[in-house]
């Protein structure tokens, strides 16, 4: 790209982050954050869920569904649409999620985006608005969903996901916001993204799950990682956190069957690592019941990873 292209590309990330009409919020919702950040846990690690496990995807209930099941946060859905009147690019969404979480005292840790910044055009101007919508909600991370074909495959793909959060990374420092990469991708290949981009605001959100899912060991890539983690997905499949699901069947791969996932151990190598912050729990609902369900695996692992009301 010429130099006349670059500055225009930079000029137009810095005048959509201060706001674009009809696209960004422009003013941030309320004026107390330390409220909006504050949590029932004293110990290092927290607990949340996703809205979809609480069966209230991309829904401001999910806050309350979230109290109800004892965690100390929950995990919302950036929805991008303006059609949509629930899309929280609305500035009344939003001010709905922030009194919610501030009469439940929940927090709302982080944003979920799919935004495609493999090859989206699109994706950079919704990307910026969830940072707006991370820093009005008192949300620390956004989950960048780098997952199958979204996720790099070709040199050509890795230069323009590593060139897109280069360009992203500084504006969402500057509201204090960092982006956790969800990746199918093994822990060698987060890594290639993390070190082109080289900035603190761009780090990994890792799913021990997923990475077993996918064929990688999670205890060896929690170890690789490290402190490159700002986020973990806590999941188990279609089952209890504490049940067994070795032998069953891997749907992603014909013929290959799931390890059991050692949750002592992972719980052991995330303190090895000296990871402090949130577990976010994106298990299934098997009863049918979502508030009974997290409450009995909310109860297994505060017991497993030691955290304690």
């Amino acid at each position: 790209m010429n130099n006349h292209g670059e500055i225009n590309r930079r000029s137009f990330i810095k005048k959509s982050a201060v706001g674009t009409a009809g696209l960004t919020v422009s003013a941030q919702i309320g004026t107390d954050k330390t409220s909006a950040r504050e949590t029932k846990s004293k110990y290092p690690l927290r607990l949340s869920a996703c809205c979809s496990s609480l069966r209230q995807r991309a829904k401001v209930e999910a806050v309350e569904t979230a109290y109800k099941a004892g965690l100390d946060g929950v995990s919302v859905r950036f929805n991008y649409d303006l059609k949509d009147p629930a899309s929280l690019r609305h500035r009344d969404v939003q001010l709905a999620y922030r009194d919610a979480s501030l009469q439940y005292g929940i927090q709302i840790n982080s944003l979920m985006v799919s935004a495609g910044i493999k090859s989206e055009p699109n994706s950079i101007v919704w990307v910026i608005d969830s940072i707006k919508c991370a820093r009005n909600l008192g949300a620390n991370v956004i989950l960048l969903a780098l997952l199958r074909a979204s996720f790099p495959s070709t040199d050509d793909e890795y230069k323009r996901v590593i060139a897109v959060l280069k360009e992203l990374a500084p504006v969402a420092a500057e509201e204090g916001v960092v982006f956790g990469l969800e990746c199918s991708g093994s822990a060698e290949e987060q890594l290639r993204i993390i070190e082109g981009v080289n900035h603190p605001s761009v780090r990994i959100y890792y799913d021990f799950f997923n990475a077993m899912h996918f064929g990688y060991e999670p205890l060896k890539e929690i170890h690789l990682l490290g402190e490159a983690i700002c986020e973990f997905h806590v999941k188990n499949g279609r089952h209890f956190m504490w049940e067994n699901i070795e032998g069953e069947d891997n749907p992603a791969y014909s013929g290959r069957k799931y390890h059991d996932l050692n949750h002592p151990a992972i719980a052991e190598e995330i303190k090895k690592i000296g990871y402090k912050g949130w577990l976010t729990l994106e298990t299934s609902v098997i009863t049918g019941d979502p508030i009974a369900d997290t409450i009995k695996n909310v109860d297994y692992i505060r017991r497993v990873y030691n955290i304690f009301e």
